[in-house]
């Protein structure tokens, strides 16, 4: 048994059963189109679909996972980026409404980006663009509202 893979895809089975529960009170539209649960509810299925694969795999494995060595998980690189990713989203919650879409997506793309070690000139670039791309998408053609922030005025 690889415990690894089974406790990571007992918790996607887990996240996408939480997220399958949480869209059961959307309103459905008329004529039987699909409402707005339509999203939330595949990727809900798709994530406790994988999560039990992996689940699967990870328990018919036949190496053993050695338990976890908390004191020399700090310098496991992918741990480190993992926590970055999340302080991102986290910074990304915080700050947008404040500093806008614009600016606090940029700002997390070219952080990210640096942590994984891209040159600071390329970063900046890749995330001005690739933000302002998504803005285009969303702000302009989806035309779902996305907080401006210091651009307001």
């Amino acid at each position: 048994m690889k415990i690894s893979d089974t406790l990571v895809g007992a918790g996607f089975v887990t996240a996408g059963a939480l997220i399958f529960a949480g869209t059961l009170g959307y309103p459905p539209l008329d004529d039987g189109q699909p409402g707005p649960s339509l999203f939330p509810r595949l990727v809900a299925v798709l994530m406790a679909s994988f999560g039990a694969v992996l689940g699967a795999k990870g328990f018919r494995a036949s190496d053993v996972t050695e338990a976890l060595n908390w004191r020399a998980l700090h310098r496991s690189t992918g741990f480190v980026n993992a926590l970055f990713v999340l302080a991102g989203v986290l910074a990304y919650i915080l700050l947008v409404e404040r500093l806008g879409f614009l600016i606090t997506g940029a700002l997390v793309i070219f952080i990210l980006m640096w942590r994984l070690r891209v040159r600071w000139p390329r970063a900046l670039v890749i995330a001005v663009v690739f933000n302002a791309l998504v803005h285009l998408l969303f702000a302009k053609i989806l035309r779902v509202p996305l907080p401006l922030g210091l651009l307001w005025w």
